[in-house]
């Protein structure tokens, strides 16, 4: 599979920041919290019992090793869209990361006519930025397109991605005036599933918003 790639405008660089302990990135337009940092205050009640459960130094080191596998997944689908070679995946990335990767390769093959892989962009309108795994084509829409590991299938996906997603979306529109026609979330799970969950970014802005305002009252921003 050899996949196309569409020039776009030279996009403004932004770069990472901590501000109070907290992610930030410096713009342009000024310095913005990231998404995932918003967003971190949003976790699901699910996840606050388990860690609760378990505790928080068994919680911690879950998440580290779940940290440095989505990592060596997403250097994986980067080299993939990029056209570049995939030779000794498991030995470059281990077992369990390439078996996530070829898991997800049949829903990436659906995506073409990639704008940009791995891209800061930012809101200035809500004060927000980050870095986006994916914009391209999925099934021919225009689409963010982010990518999930997870240990195993879920049969509801958490908000807060497709949230995080429709905030690419917007940014992307903010800053390229190209429209996104939708979100699509690829995610490949340890217990041998890949599924893509594709919806529709206008659903989310306002939960987006509701976010936002509640950070900046907060904070007194």
């Amino acid at each position: 599979m050899t996949f196309s790639h569409l020039p776009s405008e030279e996009l403004p660089q932004i770069k990472q920041t901590n501000v109070n302990g907290k992610r930030h990135y410096e713009t342009p337009s000024g310095t913005f919290i990231s998404i995932t940092t918003l967003l971190s205050s949003q976790t699901p009640e699910g996840i606050l019992e388990w860690r609760k459960s378990v505790g928080e130094d068994v919680a911690n080191y879950v998440m580290r090793a779940a940290a440095s596998r989505g990592n060596s997944v997403h250097d994986m689908i980067e080299s993939y869209l990029s056209n570049k070679p995939m030779d000794n995946l498991t030995t470059d990335y281990g077992v369990l990361a390439a078996g996530l990767f070829n898991l997800m390769v049949p829903i990436l093959d659906r995506i073409d006519n990639v704008r940009v892989l791995e891209k800061g962009i930012y809101s200035e309108r809500l004060g927000i930025a980050g870095r986006t795994d994916c914009i391209a084509e999925f099934d021919g829409k225009l689409s963010t397109i982010d990518f999930k590991t997870a240990s195993k299938q879920r049969d509801e996906i958490n908000e807060n991605y497709l949230i995080q997603a429709t905030f690419y979306s917007l940014a992307w529109e903010e800053l390229t005036g190209q429209k996104i026609d939708q979100i699509a979330i690829i995610t490949g799970t340890e217990d041998g599933h890949a599924s893509v969950k594709v919806d529709t970014p206008t659903k989310y802005v306002k939960r987006l918003e509701t976010i936002v305002e509640e950070y900046k009252k907060d904070f007194g921003i």
